[in-house]
């Protein structure tokens, strides 16, 4: 116990004092989704902001070409993507494709847990989006989207400053798996909040970040919960870095909070195992 916290203590040191660079918003994630927030977006702000960046533009159409969009030609193009898939949906890749660099650590042993919380976060974010549909809150699809993306940024925060004590040769030995994410549980709420609020998000992202895994949801809160039931979907199957297949996830509070019936999380878990091909 006496490592957790030394460890736990180095992190929080480093972090209060800025010895450690937060980590930045991609700024064409956030022109994105100020353009994803306007409801007479043209096409041409989207072809601009995506097609500025060679990466971006090579991501965005890998996914757009995947089996989870099922369509019969490939396509080459932003444009096309955009006819395809819808402009909304080609906004979400792409904000999605740009959150995904900061995914990024230099120490192989952490570099590892990058790809479940990865997975962990977009599973969520395409969860969320589609239960927001679903369930009849479709004015609530883009929110959700983001909420579930960022809903565990605090996780990514933690990792990236330990990746940062190691390269500074602050920590100097291996991290166990069984500490590095005890402390991810522990602190990534909190830790995640603060760096919201350094990043300017608004309070509605805010709350889910800091909330995701209270006791007690507020069942007036209706992109939590949305957020919280997607959270819990993704663990049932393994999304991510925890797994639970005995979750009932039916019995939860999200669930009868939202009236969200059991055929309609069978549909959910179906959509997420074939969504994989996007991450």
């Amino acid at each position: 116990m006496s490592e957790n916290l030394s460890l736990l203590d180095l992190i929080e040191q480093a972090i209060a004092s800025l010895e450690v660079a937060l980590p930045a918003r991609n700024q064409t994630a956030v022109q994105l989704q100020n353009v994803l927030a306007k409801q007479d977006y043209e096409l041409q702000e989207i072809l601009e902001l995506i097609e500025s960046d060679q990466a971006l533009t090579a991501e965005v159409l890998r996914v757009a070409n995947s089996p989870f969009y099922g369509g019969l030609s490939e396509i080459t193009t932003i444009h096309n993507a955009v006819v395809r898939v819808g402009g909304p949906e080609v906004i979400r890749l792409a904000i999605a494709a740009t959150e995904k660099k900061s995914y990024r650590v230099l120490d192989a042993g952490l570099a590892e847990l990058m790809v479940p919380l990865w997975n962990h976060a977009m599973g969520v974010a395409l969860g969320a989006r589609w239960l927001a549909r679903k369930v009849g809150f479709r004015e609530l699809e883009n929110e959700a989207f983001i909420a579930g993306l960022l809903h565990d940024v605090g996780k990514l925060l933690l990792i990236r400053v330990c990746d940062d004590l190691i390269s500074g040769n602050r920590i100097t030995q291996d991290i166990p798996y069984a500490v590095i994410h005890e402390i991810l549980e522990e602190g990534h709420c909190r830790h995640g909040a603060a760096l919201s609020d350094h990043w300017g998000l608004p309070d509605t992202y805010r709350t889910v970040i800091l909330e995701h895994h209270d006791e007690k949801p507020d069942e007036h809160n209706t992109l939590l919960l949305i957020v919280r039931l997607a959270d819990l979907a993704c663990r049932s199957l393994g999304v991510g870095m925890n797994c639970d297949p005995s979750l009932n996830l039916a019995a939860t509070a999200e669930a009868h909070a939202l009236d969200v019936r059991e055929v309609t999380l069978a549909e959910l878990s179906i959509m997420l195992e074939d969504s994989f091909s996007l991450v």
